[in-house]
């Protein structure tokens, strides 16, 4: 009768090792699938806000209390359609100091000095195993707003010392002409474009830790390629009055 009393209580102690374990696995398999990120979603450009209509006089730049405020130049719905899953977004204005455009002349009343808007910095979120409320960002800058041939002589110029002080390095500097759509744009870093259309001279920059966007330093790559450039097609877009 022991020994049977004591094989009763071996089975019993293996049942509830088993079932311990059991559950054990299935708490594994919950946390699992918890912790599954979706993939990373890219999108393309699909521009939805009002045109980008600066209109400076000839030969001169535009008063920088009429530049535009770089936090309305790129909408929710428009980083949406490139990135799906983007989320919480939130702009942060990054002031712009506009010097005279020929330190020969004068420059014409109130188009030099600071724009406290003349950029922007947008925050969001995007799926990550860590979560970050904003782990990524797109930045747009104003660099200049003035008369086209006035900008195209800017860009002409900041294009000309990138390549001087890069150029040996495609991932530093790049000439892409207008494959992006605006007049020209070159790259500026891994991480920085610099374009000009019509009046503008702009820099759309940014970066991201979320899943799916990789490893530093091909994060930066992967970024630029799948996203600012289709930022940079957006803004190109609406620089141009087309829907």
């Amino acid at each position: 009768m022991d020994r049977l009393r004591g094989g009763r209580a071996r089975s019993q102690r293996n049942r509830t090792a088993l079932a311990a374990a059991a559950l054990a696995s299935a708490v594994t398999v919950l946390a699992g699938c918890g912790s599954d990120v979706p993939a990373l979603e890219f999108g393309a450009a699909k521009p939805s806000g009002p045109r980008l209509d600066a209109q400076p006089p000839q030969g001169s730049s535009l008063p920088v209390a009429q530049w535009p405020d770089a936090c309305e130049a790129l909408g929710d719905d428009e980083i949406l359609a490139i990135l799906p899953q983007a989320e919480d977004f939130e702009r942060e204005p990054v002031k712009v100091t506009v010097l005279n455009f020929n330190p020969l002349t004068e420059s014409e009343p109130g188009t030099t000095g600071d724009v406290p808007k003349g950029g922007c910095t947008t925050s969001f979120g995007l799926p990550a195993e860590y979560e970050s409320k904003h782990n990524s960002r797109v930045r747009i800058v104003f660099q200049s707003v003035a008369d086209p041939a006035l900008v195209a002589k800017a860009y002409a110029k900041d294009r000309a010392y990138e390549a001087k002080d890069g150029g040996q390095d495609p991932e530093k500097y790049r000439d892409l002409g207008a494959s992006l759509g605006p007049a020209g744009c070159f790259l500026k870093e891994a991480d920085q474009l610099v374009c000009h259309q019509g009046p503008y001279e702009f820099e759309v920059s940014g970066s991201s830790t979320a899943d799916g966007v990789g490893e530093y330093p091909e994060s930066d790559k992967n970024w630029r390629e799948e996203v600012l450039t289709e930022v940079v097609r957006t803004l190109s877009a609406r620089m141009d009055g087309r829907p």
